[in-house]
């Protein structure tokens, strides 16, 4: 909702704003987590490491799509 609106982050919904921090905060905590186990449970395979690879790509471009956009974090 908040990037559909083409306003500046200024004018944005603080509730919505914060709603949103909070549930991708709670995804990365969840990642971690996952990640955890997955390290404690066995040994790296090239399966986990492609997995790992993936992750890292798709927030890396979730990072640059919003810095691209000049949102802070």
């Amino acid at each position: 909702t908040l990037f559909n609106q083409n306003t500046a982050p200024a004018a944005w919904n603080q509730t919505q704003l914060m709603q949103l921090l909070i549930g991708l905060d709670q995804q990365m905590e969840q990642l971690e987590r996952c990640r955890a186990q997955n390290v404690e449970r066995e040994e790296p395979s090239l399966g986990s490491e492609n997995l790992t690879l993936a992750l890292k790509n798709y927030f890396r471009g979730i990072s640059q799509n919003l810095q691209g956009k000049e949102y802070s974090r």
